[in-house]
């Protein structure tokens, strides 16, 4: 598979949708195509998430435990928040059919990403759009801590007691 080809595919992931066509050009030269066979566990819920991958022939099924979360298609990309979260993979990734795959490594990307501060901004503009549809999916569960709630009156006389105690470290917004 050539660059041009490997472009296709990376264009078809949400997290490169903003990128230009010289960005995913670039980009193209880290990405590492790898045969897959039916019945390969591609990672477990407990492996290190350390890059996404892109389905370029056969399916791959995704589960936890004995649920099943969703079956990945040609052109499909999945592992996507490893890119930027390295916790556990908590789903397990398994091969349906034999088939190829691209993979772009982590470590690979921040070193590529690194020197295209636009990039990383178009990333984080597409993590916050998700995070928006999660937040609007789930309100209750998304608020951050103490963001728009007004402070108690025992937390603010707390607050003016610390304040009163240590003048000189009174907090400034």
């Amino acid at each position: 598979m050539n660059d041009v080809e490997r472009v296709l595919y990376l264009r078809g992931i949400d997290l490169f949708k903003q990128a230009g066509p010289r960005q995913l050009l670039a980009l193209a030269a880290h990405v590492r195509e790898l045969p897959m066979w039916k019945g390969q566990v591609l990672y477990r819920e407990n492996d290190p998430a350390d890059g996404l991958y892109v389905l370029v022939s056969g399916r791959v099924r995704i589960a936890t435990g004995e649920q099943v979360l969703a079956e990945i298609g040609e052109g499909e990309a999945f592992g996507t928040w490893a890119l930027v979260d390295d916790a556990a993979r908590g789903q397990r990734a398994e091969c349906l059919e034999d088939g190829q795959l691209l993979a772009l490594d982590r470590e690979e990307f921040y070193d590529f990403a690194s020197g295209d501060t636009q990039l990383l901004k178009d990333l984080v503009r597409v993590l916050a759009g998700r995070m928006r549809e999660l937040v609007a999916e789930r309100p209750e569960e998304a608020r951050v801590a103490d963001e728009g709630s007004a402070p108690t009156e025992s937390e603010k006389a707390a607050k003016s007691e610390d304040a009163a105690a240590d003048p000189g470290d009174v907090e400034r917004h």
